[in-house]
């Protein structure tokens, strides 16, 4: 559900967005609610997925360490969205709850550990 936007249903969708939704659906198995309300502007949702395929893609950086960025980020923004996706590709991709939570150890140890100098405005020696 989104409030503001309207999701756009694969029956209503133009042509090209149809077309992106079966894409879409042959990856994911669905088309995400953010991905539904991106399709009020086509442009925009192509280049999201071109985006993603370009970040998330094969790369000098492993997939599995690149979900437990996406993770990291979509826990440090508060996305429930991106914290119930990424959790479940990294179970998809073998990760155990020992290693989900030893992740959440150490995004726990570097939060406080920011927030302390940035409270106390210490700055770099070096």
């Amino acid at each position: 559900m989104a409030i503001g936007v309207k999701l756009v249903n694969k029956e209503e969708a133009s042509p090209e967005v149809k077309q992106i939704f079966e894409q879409i659906e042959k990856q994911m198995g669905f088309v995400p609610p953010t991905m539904r309300a991106m399709a009020n502007k086509p442009e925009y949702l192509k280049l999201f997925l071109q985006k993603s395929q370009v970040a998330m893609g094969p790369g000098k950086i492993d997939s599995k360490t690149k979900l437990f960025v996406a993770l990291t980020v979509s826990i440090l923004n508060n996305c429930e969205m991106c914290i119930t996706a990424y959790t479940k590709k990294l179970k998809e991709a073998g990760v155990t709850d020992e290693e989900i939570v030893e992740l959440l150890s150490v995004i726990d140890l570097m939060s406080g550990l920011n927030h302390f100098n940035n409270g106390l405005m210490i700055k770099p020696t070096e």
